[in-house]
């Protein structure tokens, strides 16, 4: 945390910085797929949906596992992470992860 002192180290994180989630997948320490969340816009989207919002982030857990054992993983991943169909090479042999579709 910056900042932060032997006084102030439990001190919650002034509203002025910013606090990221990293979503990152890597084979063989190779990064293949990241994203970053502002947890400002997490905390509106769980506040808005949470069973829709904690949904989609299982999805994420959910992709890298089923993507493993497929050819063509970072399209498998992609794919499942964007619409919740884990494919071959990211357009063959699919299976759907779960009914949410795509997130928009």
């Amino acid at each position: 945390m910056p900042d932060v002192g032997l006084f102030t180290a439990t001190k919650p994180v002034p509203k002025s910085t910013p606090v990221i989630v990293r979503y990152s997948v890597e084979v063989g320490g190779l990064p293949v797929y990241s994203e970053s969340y502002d947890v400002d816009t997490l905390a509106k989207e769980l506040r808005k949906d949470p069973e829709h919002a904690l949904a989609l982030w299982a999805r994420r857990l959910t992709a890298v596992v089923e993507a493993r054992s497929r050819p063509g993983f970072s399209a498998a991943l992609t794919r499942a992470i964007g619409d919740g169909q884990c494919c071959d090479y990211g357009r063959e042999n699919c299976k759907a992860l779960d009914d949410l579709g795509e997130p928009g």
